[in-house]
């Protein structure tokens, strides 16, 4: 395969994430090369930088096994204006959660720091162990770990991975915490090249059905006759008018195959607006 050239990659961070562990998998996987792998605090930070880097790719997480889609990353796919910005790819990483803290005893934690997703993944297990502690939501698995890590404090507890209690230092006080033990998250990689192609693809699109009855249904129908697998469908509130609503859907092959190229333009009658977000390889 074709080595690929970038000056930077852009994940959420800090170092130790999950968004940093899928970065390296992508980087191995498609034979990228970078300069510069630059941590961000927020999904949105890491898409604005993308787009206003024009030699550069990003990564954002788009769903887990566990608790669904990521809503932050697909209310600001919806944001990107340049249409050279689109899905380059996708794999899963396996979840594995601990809790960590610079204590040695469970018994002296009373908050715990996470992500909002990984909170739910452990969820059961905080309601079990942890009914009266203080829970509170960052930006990151990562950051919750460093926040614990510089602070002075044996009482707090952050949930994160192995990773990152070895870069920051931590104990581990309990091990593979999930509710669900094949827990999963797919991440998304962004850019405006095409990077290697792998025999199994999918394409993303996302769009406003006139406001007329039955237009999803009729939108549904025909990716039904053209025999074309939905493999993910959501809606996510306009942002214009309540009630109005944008439709994300994910289908099994590329954009450019006869049968998803018919249908893509069939659908036109029955939409206000449809923006295909990426056509592109899933990698393992």
């Amino acid at each position: 395969m074709t080595d690929i050239f970038y000056e930077n990659i852009y994940y959420l961070g800090p170092d130790g994430s999950n968004a940093q562990n899928a970065m390296f998998r992508f980087l191995e996987i498609c034979n990228i090369k970078v300069k510069n792998k630059i941590p961000q605090k927020t999904i949105k930070s890491s898409l604005d930088s993308l787009i206003n880097d024009n030699n550069s790719v990003c990564i954002l997480p788009i769903e887990n096994s566990i608790e669904g889609i990521v809503r932050e990353t697909i209310d600001n796919l919806l944001k990107i204006k340049d249409d050279e910005i689109k899905i380059r790819g996708e794999l899963s990483i396996p979840i594995k959660h601990l809790l960590l803290s610079k204590s040695n005893d469970i018994n002296t934690i009373n908050k715990i720091i996470s992500h909002p997703q990984a909170l739910a993944q452990c969820s059961n297990y905080l309601y079990k162990n942890f009914k009266n502690a203080e829970i509170k939501e960052v930006s990151s698995t990562s950051y919750a770990a460093q926040k614990v890590s510089n602070e002075n404090d044996k009482t707090i507890a952050a949930i994160a991975n192995e990773t990152s209690a070895k870069i920051f230092k931590l104990n581990i006080l309990s091990s593979d915490i999930n509710d669900e033990k094949d827990n999963q998250t797919r991440f998304y990689i962004l850019g405006r090249q095409e990077l290697n192609k792998t025999i199994k693809r999918k394409t993303s699109i996302i769009f406003s059905t006139k406001n007329e009855s039955g237009a999803l249904c009729e939108v549904l129908k025909i990716f039904s006759k053209h025999n074309i697998n939905l493999t993910y469908i959501d809606s996510r509130p306009s942002k214009k008018k309540l009630g109005e609503y944008l439709f994300f859907i994910e289908m099994d092959g590329f954009e450019i195959d006869e049968k998803i190229n018919i249908a893509l333009n069939e659908i036109k009658t029955y939409v206000d607006f449809m923006k295909v977000l990426g056509s592109f390889s899933i990698y393992k």
